[in-house]
């Protein structure tokens, strides 16, 4: 289970907003500042969806900008729904992440490096005050890093407005290392700061990031390290924090923000497949097991981060890992023919690309997570068990309860704010909270009204999680962790905030933890349930797929609002409102007569 980050999220809806260029300045030969600003940067409405002023309060937020393809007029563009986006199923629109740097109520800058000829780039150099533009986000803000004693943050040009905008908010005093990679020393900026930053400029390649950051002297203390930019220039910076300084997962982030091309490949065949061709060979993909088996398997036995530290031999993975020499050997060759690792001469392994990207994101593909129960548990679909044995996994393994928890709390982030503007919890005197995305939900309630008293129930592996990753930490002591084996404490005077609890649950379970609560309640309490809801006609694949993976692991999936209306109605329980709130998730207040 990952560590607490050192860094507080928090997340808005997404909003598609119009905007206008206000100003185009050149800063210096390679970069170009362009000022947009316009009504819709506040609070505006459009469709019939009330939507909330633009927000930013992390350094390193990112906006997507909408292109026009080439010989369009327009962009290609997403629907707004109520706090996200829908996707065209058609034509994908283009779009490209940037950071906003100086944000008023009124306008916002944005740096655009000079290079390269593609959509972006060729706005950017044609841009003029009053064109118009479309933009999205930022969906979600990361603080600056508490408890770090020092920074040592390197980027390239196109990090360098994430770290002048870091350099300005950083707290008075802060110790910092920042290393940026320029083109050459025309490009250099003027970073006004009140930390105590030490600012090299590399320039030209010589030293490159890797070799600045490795000639640093490691400071004392608890070292927080940022790093962005060209995602294979940055790939051995990783690798060098996280195993050998053993920096872990917390204090680390690193980004690719963009990646080189390499050579165009030669060209393909100019005939065109038969349809069927295309049919079996899509069927065939989608049909494979093998090779996400065995990916999975090489996280798994630690075969992975072997070969990311170096222990390039068969024989030193096996080792290393204490798996059977011969597995390993095996292993080892299906995945260079999959070309995530690659051998050399003397039949030392190591690494490629695609394998990097495997090693930064290990943590997901671990056969030991709650995710991955969840993945093989359709295969029972075809010899069905009984679906309380997966929730009865959950409740009683304290370790893959605690992972299922993180997962569907990092889920209710999203919604979270969404809950509070939904109800008028500063009418609460106190709210007592249940389901598996109570914590985020009793987060925010904590955040907004301090001194409110909170309590949240839960099994004793979800409580840690709450505690240890969920919770602030200054509203830790604040909210009353109450243990619990499923049922729903009542408390008495108190709104009952119910948030994903009916995810793991069948309909007869459902039916009967509802109606034991309803009974428990004194008359006109108040009742807030939030829950993820299918829609009639869903076609997303993750929906769907999501979908599948409860009603396999706990014999039902996403219920509809109807059903799930039908289900609190037979429990004794009144609504007084239904809301969709956004991310298909829809809130009812509700009330026991």
């Amino acid at each position: 289970m990952s560590s607490r980050s050192m860094r507080t999220r928090v997340t808005f809806p997404i909003v598609l907003r119009e905007l206008t260029v206000l100003r185009v300045v050149d800063v210096n030969a390679g970069t170009r500042r362009i000022t947009v600003g316009g009504p819709q940067l506040g609070a505006f409405r459009s469709g019939g969806l009330d939507l909330p002023a633009l927000r930013s309060e992390g350094f390193d937020d990112h906006v997507k900008f909408f292109f026009a393809a080439p010989g369009a007029d327009r962009p290609v563009l997403p629907r707004q729904e109520i706090a996200s986006l829908g996707w065209p199923a058609g034509e994908r629109p283009i779009a490209k992440d940037y950071t906003p740097h100086r944000i008023t109520g009124t306008e916002v800058d944005f740096d655009f490096v000079r290079h390269g000829n593609g959509p972006a780039a060729t706005w950017a150099e044609q841009a003029k005050p009053g064109d118009t533009l479309w933009i999205a986000g930022p969906k979600m803000s990361l603080s600056h890093p508490a408890g770090a004693d020092v920074i040592v943050a390197a980027g390239d040009e196109t990090a360098l407005p994430a770290l002048r905008r870091w350099l300005h908010e950083m707290p008075a005093g802060t110790r910092a290392h920042v290393f940026i990679e320029i083109a050459d020393d025309s490009r250099r900026q003027e970073l006004p700061t009140a930390a105590d930053a030490e600012i090299t400029w590399l320039t030209g390649g010589s030293p490159t990031m890797e070799e600045a950051v490795r000639a640093l002297p490691w400071p004392d203390g608890v070292v927080f390290a940022w790093v962005a930019g060209e995602a294979g220039a940055i790939r051995p910076l990783r690798r060098y924090l996280r195993v050998e300084r053993g920096l872990p997962a917390s204090q680390v982030e690193i980004t690719g923000y963009w990646k080189r091309s390499g050579p165009l490949p030669e060209a393909a065949d100019a005939t065109e497949p038969e349809e069927d061709d295309d049919a079996h060979e899509r069927l065939h993909e989608l049909a494979e097991i093998v090779p996400g088996l065995a990916l999975r398997v090489a996280v798994t036995l630690g075969v992975i981060d072997a070969l990311d530290g170096g222990d390039g031999s068969a024989a030193a993975v096996a080792a290393r890992t204490g798996a059977d020499a011969g597995t390993v050997e095996s292993l080892l060759r299906y995945l260079a023919a999959l070309g995530v690792a690659a051998v050399n001469a003397d039949g030392r392994y190591g690494l490629t690309p695609l394998g990097d990207e495997l090693a930064e994101d290990a943590d997901e593909y671990h056969l030991e997570n709650a995710e991955a129960i969840l993945d093989l548990a359709v295969l029972t679909l075809a010899a069905p068990r009984a679906p309380e044995s997966m929730r009865a996994v959950f409740e009683t393994d304290e370790r893959l309860g605690g992972r299922a928890r993180g997962v569907v709390e990092d889920l209710a982030l999203w919604i979270a704010p969404l809950i509070m503007s939904a109800y008028d919890w500063a009418a609460a005197g106190s709210v007592a909270a249940t389901g598996h995305g109570a914590g985020a939900a009793v987060n925010a309630i904590a955040r907004a009204h301090p001194g409110m008293p909170l309590s949240l129930s839960a099994p004793p592996s979800a409580l840690a999680v709450i505690r240890d990753q969920i919770l602030d930490r200054e509203h830790t002591g604040h909210v009353e962790l109450v243990p619990t084996s499923g049922a729903v404490v009542v408390r008495d005077g108190a709104t009952h905030l119910l948030v994903h609890f009916l995810d793991w649950l069948t309909d007869a379970d459902a039916a009967h933890l509802l109606a034991e609560f309803a009974r428990a309640l004194p008359a006109g309490a108040d009742v807030v349930v939030v829950e993820d809801v299918r829609p009639e006609n869903d076609t997303d694949v993750e929906e769907l797929e999501n979908d599948l993976r409860l009603r396999a692991a706990f014999g039902a999936g996403r219920r509809t609002a109807e059903r799930i209306t039908e289900l609190l109605g037979e429990a004794g329980l009144r609504t007084l409102e239904s809301t969709d709130i956004g991310w298909s998730h829809r809130l009812w207040h509700l009330t026991r007569d």
